[in-house]
This record gives C-alpha cells, structure tokens and sequence, in this order.
C-alpha cells in the first residue's frame, strides 16, 4: 500500500494526478449526463449510438497520430490539446442541445473521440518524467486504481446531477474538469528531445513505431492477446452482467464495486512486485478472470459472481501495472508514445465489433454458451503466449537459461 501512494510525496506528480483524477471523473460523469441528455429524443436509441459511436471511431482513428506527436513534443502539451479539444466538443453538444441534428451531435462526439486518441498516449509516456524509475510501478499502480475509482465515481455524479439539476448542468462540470487538468499542467517540466535534421513525415514516424513493436514478438504477442480477450472475452462477460444480475436488485451495482475494490488491491500487490518473471506474472494475474466466466456459464447465484468479479478486478490491475510498468522501463523514450498508441490501438480496435458480434450471439446461443466460449477463449489466448522468447521478462534479454560449457569446449567472447 505504501510503495502506490509513495509518489504522491513527488510535487509535480501529485498535482497532475489531482488534475488527471478530476479529467476521468469528469469522462464518466459524460457518458450518463449523455444519455440522459438525449433521452427525450423521439429516435434516441439512434442518438445515443451515433454519439457513443462516433466517439469511438475518432478515438481510434487518431490514437496513432496522438502517439507520433506524443514522441514529437512535450506529452503535457500534448494533453492540454486534448483536453481544449475535449472540452469544446462537450461545450458544442451543450450549445447545440438534445434535439440537434445527428450530423452536428456525430461530429461534435468525433471530435471528443480525437482528443481521447490524443490524450492515452500521452498521459502514459509523460508518467517516467514525473516519477524517478523505482517509484513508477506505484505510480502506475496509483492510476490503475484511480481510474477504476473515478469511473464509479464520476459515473455517479454524473446521474446525480442530472437527476437533481439537468444533464446540461453535469455536462457543464464536465467542461471544468478540462479546466482543472490544464491548471495542473501548464507548469509541467520535460525534457525536450533533440529533434533530427531531417525529421521524417509523421506518418513515417508512424510506421516506425509499428516496425518498433511488430520486431518484438513478445510486444506484439502481448498487445494481440490483449485484442482477443478484449472482443471475445470482456465484450461477452460486459453484457451478460447485467441481464444474469441487473433484475436482482441492488446486485448488478454491487458487483460493479467489489471489481473495483478487487482492483484497488490488485494494483496494491502489483507496486511490490520485483520478479524477474513479470511478464509470466501479468499474463498469469489474467485468468484470474476465469472463475467470472464460470459463474456466468453456470448462472451462480449472484453472491459467487460478485466474488469472482472481485478477483478479475485484482488480475486485471496486476497485469496492467506490471504491462505499463515495463513498457515505460523498457522503450526508448523517443518511441513510447507510438508503443502506447499501438498498445491502445490493439486494445480498443476490435472493441466495438465485439459488443456488437456478442450482442447477436448472446441472443442466438445464450448465456451459458457464450460466457463458456469466453472463458476458453481466455485460457487458450494466455497459455499461447507465455512460450515466446522476452515474454517472461518483458524484455528483449534472453530468457534462455545459460548452456553449461563442455569439456574442451572454449569460451565464447
């Protein structure tokens, strides 16, 4: 527990994570005071999709752009963008109100979703200049739990203050909460790295830093295994939570926490962990979803869910802290914001046609069949990549154990 808040004692780190947590609650508070917003609407169900979607789409049409310029500038700068931009997306929906045309609200939802591919991988490659190196898995592990925090939080505030005001109300917080995080980051130190005489076009620096994780297998392991599970597994188990718990009371809400009261001591063990087999660890903490995915299959009572959803929060938390933590360590500064675009790219690429394939599916086969075919999904795409070379480390140095010389045999180098 101390080794996560430890970096909050760092000025500059506690400040930008002040502004930081008060920009997520703000993004959750968003996704209610939306839907909310345009629920008067005679075709909101087509609204509200347009909007989600076309937020979506603008993120990861510009997650790798957001990483080339990540590694062109000054990351806070980078995020200061993002939120302007962010911000006047949401001031542009407030203006044009829930009854404007699908056209402007589509847009306007597209611009925010530019200024959140702007903003991951910036955030993430800005945290090793705010933070010395023993302290960056407790800080990762710091923003691992906060943005679980903020999302249950922020998810809240935002309903409440629709409910009790209007929902252009929450969305004009929300537009503050931009404010804030800019405050924070304006006096923000970097180094700046030496551009070449000759800098490439972006959309060679793009390429170089796919070449950069596609020369890696156990980079580029890591990321599509992080694509499987993410369509074949978290989309399935994301909709039948709430059709097996939502009609049982208070349950549905319940489990929502104790995942993310699972996920508070998950990133706690994680920020003490200093194996030299962190990658076998992070893949490892993944099947820690697998007993969720059994109770769904089986339909357990609602009690034996919530424990497992627990312990998928605490698995979850330790691979993302031990992931991001490596990642930050191991590459070259120059080429971390395009490593954490791709990274965030092979996340949420295939994202949405997972919902959507598992929205179909869950209809024509089930819960039990769809949530077995989840959990052997997970197993299946965890155990294949542990055998790649650099995986047990999360690095490029050789895992092999050293080979014992034969006699006579010299020695090399």
């Amino acid at each position: 527990m101390r080794a996560m808040f430890a970096p909050l004692s760092i000025p500059v780190f506690r400040w930008v994570w002040i502004g930081q947590a008060t920009n997520l609650t703000g993004d959750a508070a968003y996704g209610v005071s939306v839907a909310l917003l345009l629920l008067p609407r005679e075709d909101a169900p087509r609204a509200l999709g347009t909007v989600l979607g076309m937020a979506a789409l603008g993120g990861i049409v510009s997650i790798l752009v957001g990483g080339a310029l990540a590694d062109r500038h000054r990351r806070a700068r980078i995020i200061i963008v993002s939120d302007l931009l962010r911000a006047a997306a949401v001031a542009g929906i407030l203006v044009a109100g829930p009854l404007a045309p699908l056209w402007l609200l589509g847009s306007l939802s597209g611009l925010l979703g530019v200024g959140m591919g702007l903003y991951r991988p910036a955030y993430m490659a800005v945290l090793p200049s705010l933070v010395p190196p023993d302290r960056l898995s407790g800080a990762n592990a710091l923003r691992s739990i906060t943005n679980r925090l903020t999302t249950l939080v922020g998810a809240a505030l935002g309903g409440a203050l629709s409910v009790m005001t209007s929902p252009q109300w929450a969305l004009g917080v929300n537009v503050m909460t931009f404010t804030v995080s800019i405050l924070t980051l304006v006096r923000v130190s970097e180094a700046v790295h030496e551009a070449p005489e000759h800098r490439p076009s972006l959309a060679a620096e793009i390429a170089a830093g796919l070449r950069y994780v596609s020369s890696r297998p156990w980079m580029a392991a890591v990321m599509i295994q992080g694509t499987v599970q993410m369509a074949l597994v978290a989309a399935p188990v994301a909709l039948i939570l709430p059709m097996l718990t939502g009609r049982e009371g208070a349950w549905y809400g319940w489990i929502v926490a104790a995942e993310a009261a699972g996920a508070f001591l998950g990133a706690s063990l994680a920020a003490t962990i200093r194996s030299r087999s962190r990658g076998w660890i992070a893949m490892l903490a993944l099947l820690a979803q697998a007993p969720q995915t059994v109770t769904l299959m089986l339909q357990a009572h609602p009690p034996m869910i919530l424990a497992a959803s627990a312990l998928t929060g605490a698995g979850l938390s330790v691979f993302a802290v031990l992931w991001t933590t490596a990642l930050q360590t191991g590459v070259p500064a120059g080429y971390l914001g395009r490593v954490f675009s791709v990274d965030g790219l092979a996340t949420a690429g295939l994202s949405p046609v997972g919902y959507v394939v598992a929205g179909w599916l869950l209809a024509d086969l089930g819960t039990t069949t769809l949530a077995g075919f989840a959990g052997i999904a997970l197993a299946i795409s965890i155990v294949a990549v542990l055998p790649i070379p650099g995986l047990r480390r999360l690095s490029e140095t050789d895992d092999r154990p050293p080979q014992r010389r034969m006699k006579g045999q010299p020695i090399q180098g």
